[in-house]
């Protein structure tokens, strides 16, 4: 929210800077940031400094509060009329890379692993809210247009709350799995993929909705941060490292225009079906390795097969053209999107 608020003012005084005229619309939701002053005791009580020299107003902290607090460095309090939000902050040392999951993320599910197995979330609800809210919106035939843009604004803003919660188990499940196993998250890059789906492309206005609702931004921005709580290693890999579907023998992949294909891949060279988002995993996996095997010192070129040390980066096995070496991978469905890793 103050950020927010200096974007707004700064964008404001720079226009009336260039002379045009701006207008001050509704204030912003108050907000009051301190960054110094104000101290918690060990007991759990939070003193906030006041007007007046030497006086404190007194908040006492839950359980939970405390908890969260207990060793942390704090650095900033912000007070809104309906919240008290606390900014803290942790050094957090990064983990011995052993393996790389690669993550591919898809409006209906996300799928995660390495050549040993691959789990895949199942996200299908977060479709069908999308959807049933577009209708219920739609189905609004209110005369007043400032009330259907506010039961409009509710409806939605119940969606993105239901969604995000789908997202957080998901990417939650994600982290704590990479954590325990001490594998490092390999993530591809979706820039503009906005532009293809767009209006003009020969496609669908349902298509279009439900491709550029889905939040693929929000999700990589969740295993960012909660990768840096838990010292996992991210790596975005760019478009040219991760373009086009190729089997682990290192042939292209096709899709079938098949009815009973599904979101199936066919591999000439190998006489065999390949899920569509194991693959796109298994890819990312394999191109994450050879990230970090690039940045080891240089060895013989007769040497394929990179070892992975404790502590050290590197080590992977190169997806080379004519490697008739198959390596079995499981595959593992997530049967809810709230599983958590300490759960049978």
């Amino acid at each position: 929210m103050i950020t927010r608020a200096c974007t707004i003012l700064g964008s404001r005084r720079k226009s009336e800077r260039r002379g045009f005229e701006t207008r001050h619309g509704k204030p912003l939701r108050p907000v009051v940031c301190i960054i110094l002053g104000f101290f918690v005791t060990a007991k759990g009580r939070l003193f906030v400094p006041l007007w007046k020299r030497g006086e404190y107003a007194d908040v006492v902290l839950n359980r939970h509060a405390q908890q969260r607090l207990t060793g942390k460095e704090l650095r900033s309090l912000t007070i809104t009329p309906g919240s008290l939000s606390l900014c803290y902050s942790q050094e957090v040392e990064e983990a011995p890379v052993r393996t790389v999951y690669g993550v591919d993320r898809n409006e209906k599910n996300m799928t995660f692993g390495d050549a040993e197995g691959v789990v895949q979330i199942d996200m299908a609800d977060t479709v069908k809210i999308r959807q049933t809210t577009r209708r219920i919106v739609g189905s609004f035939k209110r005369d007043g247009a400032r009330v259907r843009r506010k039961l409009a604004s509710k409806y939605w803003k119940r969606c993105r709350d239901r969604t995000s919660q789908i997202l957080h188990a998901a990417t939650n499940f994600a982290v704590d799995v990479a954590s325990r196993n001490g594998a490092a998250l390999a993530l591809e890059d979706l820039i503009d993929i906005r532009s293809m789906y767009r209006k003009g492309n020969g496609q669908g206005p349902d298509y279009r909705f439900r491709l550029n609702s889905w939040p693929f931004w929000k999700a990589c921005r969740m295993l960012e941060y909660k990768s840096a709580w838990k010292g996992v290693t991210m790596i975005r890999l760019t478009r040219s490292e991760t373009y086009g579907p190729s089997s682990e023998c290192g042939e292209r992949l096709y899709e079938l225009e098949r009815e009973d294909a599904g979101r199936m891949l066919w591999c000439r060279a190998c006489k065999m079906w390949t899920d569509m988002d194991v693959n796109a995993a298994l890819n990312l996996s394999r191109r994450g390795l050879a990230r970090f095997a690039s940045s080891l010192p240089p060895r013989p070129a007769s040497q394929q097969v990179y070892l992975l040390a404790t502590g050290d980066k590197g080590g992977a096995v190169e997806a080379v053209k004519g490697n008739t070496t198959k390596t079995a991978i499981l595959r593992v469905d997530a049967s809810k999107s709230s599983l958590r890793p300490d759960e049978d």
